[in-house]
């Protein structure tokens, strides 16, 4: 029924049962670059159980993620991979009841709420770099404890200390369960280790509300959202307010480890970048890095958004259609799903000069690529549900690296061979092995 309902989009159904679950999920890139060069910029395919469309053009793009007929569920394209493991965070929320969440945590996203959050950002990184040896470290290793503390001091108001590598490991489980095709608890499986992880991460933070409900409000966003009423008065309820703190951690510290990684990887195997960047943050001669500063630190800028170009956070946005649509004039059915590769999009050969090259000139002036389309670039989402987080995150991500190259300089081996698995969220496959000196 399904395949008759979308037998006017190109593609295949992929293998029996499992559709295109696991090519998806061993070599998403790969599965999506050969899909468009056999179908073009628009095919379906089915993964996780769900039939729907791919779009890779920018003005498809657009059109998911304004969404002028509000018919396309986030919560819905979301449901089958982290429904069940981070479920009710801001992206698995719809329309009226997204826009009242996402309006409660505005407050901790403010330009003067970030200014406050400088401090904390500089003294975790400091104080990790200056246990960093000289030689060799595994980068997304180091930047993954890293930006875990720096969300946990900045949105949770406390350093977790001893549980900080549980709670990592505990997110770690939950990613994987996200896409793993057995979607059953049996004992040792991926998704059971998931919902371990999801039930370790619920049981830290209800704690951490409770004790946020018996002192006197803070600043941090836990002691807000702890203390935070619903428009009748009440106050939120404790596992919304976990719910959203799980989130928000996934968002604040995974999403910024895979660019920070990608980000430093890319510079060390371009040397010339990199001291383009050293000269620009050794210029803040040790000042922290402020939101005002993102003038000022303009190729800092442009390799940043070159690694979101090269390995966006989010590569893939799935809706749901709630009702019939027609997206660029491609008629979609209801209940099917709706799909945007950002991970794609940002290397389409149509779009962008030489798309596998570490290149940051392209979104300089006299180029910027990236403005053919106000939908071409967009490693933050879009719409509705634009990352409400990716004034902190840049400010984290410069910070970091300007941190670490004012004073040191790091190599990599061009022949180590590092692939990048695009899904859930990017990460090495194996060792991400820099020189430090």
């Amino acid at each position: 029924m399904s395949a008759d309902l979308l037998a006017h989009v190109p593609g295949d159904r992929g293998w029996p049962l499992v559709g295109h679950t696991l090519m998806f999920v061993r070599d998403a890139r790969g599965l999506t670059e050969r899909h468009r060069r056999r179908y073009g910029d628009v095919y379906r395919m089915r993964v996780l159980g769900r039939e729907g469309v791919t779009f890779l053009t920018p003005q498809a793009t657009r059109e998911i993620y304004l969404d002028p007929g509000k018919v396309l569920s986030s919560e819905g394209g979301w449901s089958s991979s982290i429904g069940p493991l981070f479920r009710n965070g801001l992206m698995l929320r719809d329309f009226d009841d997204h826009h009242r969440h996402r309006r409660v945590m505005q407050q901790a996203f403010s330009r003067a709420a970030l200014t406050g959050y400088v401090d904390a950002i500089h003294d975790v990184t400091d104080r990790h770099l200056r246990s960093l040896p000289a030689g060799d470290v595994d980068v997304y290793v180091l930047m993954k404890r890293l930006t875990l503390d720096i969300a946990a001091e900045v949105f949770v108001g406390v350093s977790l200390g001893e549980q900080s590598e549980r709670v990592n490991q505990a997110f770690q489980a939950a990613v994987a369960a996200s896409i793993t095709p057995l979607r059953v608890a049996l004992p040792g499986s991926t998704y059971r280790r998931g919902l371990q992880g999801r039930a370790e991460l619920t049981r830290v933070f209800g704690e951490l509300v409770a004790q946020r409900r018996r002192e006197e409000p803070r600043g941090d966003l836990l002691s807000r959202l702890a203390h935070a009423t619903t428009e009748d008065g009440e106050l939120l309820p404790v596992d919304d307010v976990v719910d959203h703190m799980v989130f928000l951690m996934l968002a604040a510290h995974d999403t910024t480890t895979s660019t920070l990684a990608v980000m430093l990887w890319q510079l060390a195997l371009h040397p010339a970048e990199q001291d383009r960047v050293a000269e620009e943050v050794r210029a803040l001669d040790g000042a922290p890095v402020t939101p005002a500063d993102h003038g000022r630190l303009e190729h800092t800028t442009r390799a940043m958004q070159e690694a979101l170009r090269l390995s966006p956070p989010v590569p893939f946005s799935p809706r749901h259609a709630l009702a019939d649509v027609e997206i660029t004039g491609v008629r979609v059915p209801a209940g099917h799903g709706v799909n945007v590769s950002s991970l794609a999009l940002h290397r389409h050969p149509d779009w962008w000069t030489r798309p596998d090259a570490f290149d940051p000139d392209r979104f300089a002036p006299g180029r910027e690529e990236h403005k053919q389309h106000s939908h071409l670039f967009v490693p933050f989402g879009g719409g509705a549900h634009l990352c409400i987080g990716n004034h902190v995150a840049e400010v984290m991500v410069k910070a970091i690296v300007a941190r670490l190259l004012a004073g040191r300089r790091v190599t990599a081996d061009p022949a180590a061979g590092v692939v990048i698995r695009a899904v859930p969220i990017p990460k090495p496959r194996g060792p991400m092995l820099l020189t430090v000196r």
